[in-house]
């Protein structure tokens, strides 16, 4: 029980506690600590999510070799076989929503209307989108839309004076980053939980602004970059379990 004393004038009271008391309040505080800490913090469990979100996507990322065939749906735009590197995603191990991601470079030659080529276009691109997986044993196949924004350049290459019948003079060509939209279907086989082998076949749809000046004015806007592309590659997971 609980004893209060008198004190002197000019003191404050103080309320003395016997030592039960002491005792019951030890145990009370315990138990408080013990159930404060069992409660679940929210801030701790929105890192620890973030933390294994941010795991899982890290292990799925992977390096693609290619080989690629482009054809571009102008006729003043060509691009035959390529080969070259690529970014994305491994494909899963349950059938369902997927979310692509990956980033992507390519090339296309730029031709004038007599059909000489003046120009290469540079383009390398991130994108984004959602898809569906299916997977049967080591074979995963699946369909996806992407969206992305392309950051393009060009470079003159090729005789500018035929392309444009000029007597002489510099050409220019001044290309836009544009945004791009990427429907897909593939299928990946992994040959070993690290390894695979990749098809894919895919329709770019993508119209920067290309504007060429030349001595005898401006060309604007003649070239669209849109393509039709199939690929063939391997690809290698090394973060994959």
């Amino acid at each position: 029980m609980a004893v209060m004393e008198s004190a002197p004038v000019g003191e404050a009271h103080f309320l003395r506690l016997s030592p039960v008391m002491k005792w019951q309040n030890f145990h009370f505080g315990l138990a408080s600590a013990v159930v404060l800490t069992l409660i679940p913090n929210p801030a701790r469990a929105q890192g620890d999510t973030f933390r294994d979100a941010a795991t899982k996507l890290i292990r799925k990322v992977g390096v693609h070799g290619n080989i690629s065939f482009r054809d571009p749906v102008d006729s003043d735009v060509t691009k035959g076989t390529t080969f070259g590197p690529s970014i994305g995603l491994s494909p899963g191990r349950t059938n369902g929503v997927k979310y692509p991601m990956g980033i992507s470079m390519f090339s296309e030659d730029l031709h004038s209307a007599n059909g000489e080529q003046f120009a290469v276009l540079k383009t390398w691109s991130i994108q984004a989108g959602i898809g569906y997986g299916w997977h049967f044993g080591l074979l995963s196949t699946g369909v996806a839309v992407q969206t992305g924004y392309s950051f393009n350049s060009g470079q003159i290459q090729g005789d500018t004076a035929r392309a444009f019948d000029l007597p002489g003079g510099a050409v220019s060509i001044d290309v836009a980053n544009a945004w791009l939209l990427r429907p897909q279907v593939k299928a990946e086989y992994f040959l070993t939980p690290k390894f695979t082998l990749r098809v894919s076949g895919d329709y770019v749809l993508m119209h920067p602004d290309i504007t060429v000046t030349t001595p005898n004015g401006r060309v604007a806007n003649r070239w669209d970059a849109s393509n039709i592309h199939a690929n063939v590659g391997v690809g290698w997971y090394p973060f994959r379990k």
